[in-house]
């Protein structure tokens, strides 16, 4: 199991952080490895999935339901685990005070009176520091939100081999739209094809987050897929974004039933261009908004876009480094990004996206599909 929650001390060192409450499933996943179904949706038998308590170099306290215990034993050895009671049928629910109790036991043996506690205030339930406070009054609470973001962006090995797999069924997708895409079927049908690929692929259920319109509505950039019948002549945007033992992939592509006009091939093939040159500018060092502003001018004289030029990806879909016109970060080896150029006119729109990865030296193109209109 992975076990990153050493690299919390170089928060505690510059923030004079004496311990950790994690509450959100996003960074207990990368510190620790611990994962839920997320697709789900929240638990009625539970406050949060899961809490991670930690004082840097001396412990290391998961706190969880009894009923997501499938995990323990791939967990780390240096990680404790304390589990609280959730669901039950023979009394009435009592989840959240179980929860804040079992968090109290494992907070209480380890805090001193007036320490500083590192949070997501993002993802901090409120019940949670109302009662940190009036239990130890002189804490403060210290926001780590972004601190653990800059810790995620770059990746490492076994998170690159996540993504990866995660993109590789991206590829499976977009291979399936071109399959089946046909007049007549329906836009939720067609979906429907390309998530039984891609799960087949997986060889279990996943998560997927998808674009996936045609005619019109590829004007507007995306949006679910619809009982919409496809129609001979439509253009099909897809952009599929499933999620793979806890990493996201995330390609698009934009094809046509039949057959494309003139300015519908010039703009595939303009987006296309586009993208394959400005794999050539990312590399370490280069600002996001570097990036963006390339694509935009490239495009601008066939269409303009309005949303971002792409992102970073990893736990979360969409990441730092945004590839947009503010953003001065600079790019750092071992970032994954998407880049994701479109041209929206003409009454419809036409969007490819690519991952990459950013290298000592460049970038590596990490989604293989070949995009094509037909």
């Amino acid at each position: 199991m992975v076990y990153r929650i050493n690299k919390l001390g170089q928060v505690a060192e510059s923030k004079s952080i004496d311990a950790f409450l994690i509450t959100s499933s996003i960074s207990i996943k990368y510190l620790c490895g611990y994962s839920y179904n997320f697709e789900i949706g929240p638990s009625p038998f539970q406050l949060i999935p899961a809490a991670l308590f930690v004082i840097p170099s001396v412990k290391a306290s998961l706190i969880i339901a009894d009923n997501e215990t499938d995990q323990l034993d791939t967990m780390d050895s240096r990680l404790s685990v304390s589990q609280y009671s959730s669901y039950v049928y023979e009394r009435p629910l009592d989840f959240s005070a179980q929860f804040l109790r079992t968090m109290l036991d494992v907070v209480s043996e380890n805090i001193r009176k007036h320490a500083r506690i590192g949070v997501e205030s993002d993802s901090l339930p409120f019940s949670v520091s109302e009662l940190l406070k009036t239990m130890f009054p002189e804490i403060l609470f210290v926001d780590i939100t972004s601190d653990l973001a800059f810790l995620r962006m770059v990746k490492e090995k076994d998170e690159l081999f996540q993504i990866r797999a995660a993109t590789h069924l991206c590829d499976i997708g977009q291979e399936t739209v071109l399959k089946y895409a046909e007049p007549g079927i329906t836009e939720i049908e067609l979906f429907n094809e390309v998530r039984g690929e891609m799960e087949k692929a997986a060889e279990k259920r996943i998560p997927i987050m998808a674009d996936l319109v045609s005619g019109l509505r590829t004007f507007g950039g995306g949006g679910n897929p619809s009982s919409k019948k496809i129609e001979k002549g439509d253009l099909i945007l897809s952009d599929l974004t499933p999620c793979l033992n806890g990493y996201w992939g995330d390609t698009c592509n934009t094809v046509i039933v039949e057959k494309p006009s003139t300015a519908q091939i010039n703009h595939f093939m303009l987006i296309k261009e586009t993208l394959e040159k400005t794999l050539e500018l990312v590399k370490p060092g280069v600002k996001a908004k570097e990036i963006d502003s390339f694509l935009r001018k490239q495009l601008v004289s066939a269409g303009e876009y309005g949303h971002h030029s792409g992102h970073g990806i990893g736990l979360a879909y969409h990441e730092e480094p945004r590839i947009v016109p503010y953003n001065e970060m600079e790019l750092q080896a071992g970032m994954v990004i998407a880049l994701e150029p479109a041209i929206y006119t003409n009454d419809y729109g036409i969007r490819l996206e690519h991952l990459v990865l950013v290298t000592e030296s460049g970038c590596e193109k990490i989604s293989r599909f070949d995009h094509r209109i037909k």
